[in-house]
């Protein structure tokens, strides 16, 4: 069975994330194992000074908040549907600890975690502290912001730079989260659009999606992105989309994308969940 795995501080943000995997999970049935990524919790942090004797002796906070989330799963669900299991890992509290943890569990096959409160979620997937996840994972890292909605995939965009392997994430991505039966578009933005290199690129990855892609619902769109101000309004194409999908990229070219929504008039933010897949060879 697959297992999802959550990195949480104990944060709303947080919260919201792990709601999101349990979410998830209930579709994919498949497992979730929560992991605390917080030095000090921050439910911890409100004990007062003479209490904490007491606090350490009750029951860890991680698994307080899967029994929480546990209980809330099953306050929500109909009665008759798939409950997915919660576990949490108290053994691994450094970050080090907890990634070496998730890429020795093969059954792990997403990460999901939240951006911090001070950020928003562009920022702080270019933070250091999201690099080092991304940077350590081997399967995709979910990034879920605090106001993504909680809802089934219908749409789903990956952002293609034209790779060669690209073929190979988009295969990944979709058997993933095939249980959505999802709409893909798989997008380039394409700066030049009278690049004839960039055209046959297109071409290419445009006949690949056909010929060696054994699944439906995906189509391909080059999206002209030569105005000065950039937006993500090219994810509204067709329909909404649900879930944005991108291979982890150098730090340069990361941030060229994920600033892309910031200019001297106004910062469009996004408002919903981030996939980064891991670059295959």
């Amino acid at each position: 069975m697959k297992t999802i795995a959550v990195l949480t501080d104990f944060s709303e943000n947080s919260t919201h994330a792990t709601r999101a995997a349990l979410h998830m999970a209930k579709k994919m049935k498949a497992k979730v194992l929560l992991f605390s990524i917080s030095a000090v919790p921050s439910l911890m942090k409100r004990v007062p000074a003479g209490e904490q004797d007491l606090a350490a002796e009750q029951e860890p906070i991680l698994s307080c908040f899967a029994r929480r989330m546990e209980q809330e799963l099953l306050t929500n669900t109909f009665p008759g549907s798939f409950l997915p299991e919660v576990e949490f890992d108290n053994d691994s509290t450094e970050p080090v600890d907890i990634m070496t943890s998730i890429m020795r569990n093969e059954e792990i096959s997403l990460i999901v975690t939240a951006p911090d409160g001070e950020n928003d979620l562009a920022t702080f997937i270019l933070s250091d502290a999201c690099s080092r996840i991304i940077d350590w994972a081997t399967v995709p890292v979910l990034v879920v912001p605090e106001f993504a909605r909680l809802r089934n995939y219908e749409k789903i965009a990956f952002a293609s730079q034209l790779h060669e392997e690209d073929i190979n994430s988009i295969a990944e991505l979709g058997s993933l989260l095939e249980s959505f039966a999802p709409e893909l578009m798989i997008a380039h933005l394409n700066s030049n659009p009278l690049n004839t290199d960039i055209q046959k690129a297109e071409e290419s990855l445009h006949r690949d999606l056909y010929k060696k892609l054994d699944c439906g619902g995906v189509y391909f769109r080059s999206i002209p992105d030569t105005d000065m101000q950039k937006n993500w309004d090219w994810l509204k194409v067709n329909k909404r989309t649900d879930l944005l999908a991108i291979v982890q990229q150098p730090r340069e070219q990361m941030a060229r994308f994920f600033k892309r929504g910031q200019n001297k008039v106004v910062t469009h933010h996004l408002t919903l969940p981030v996939m980064i897949l891991p670059k295959r060879p």
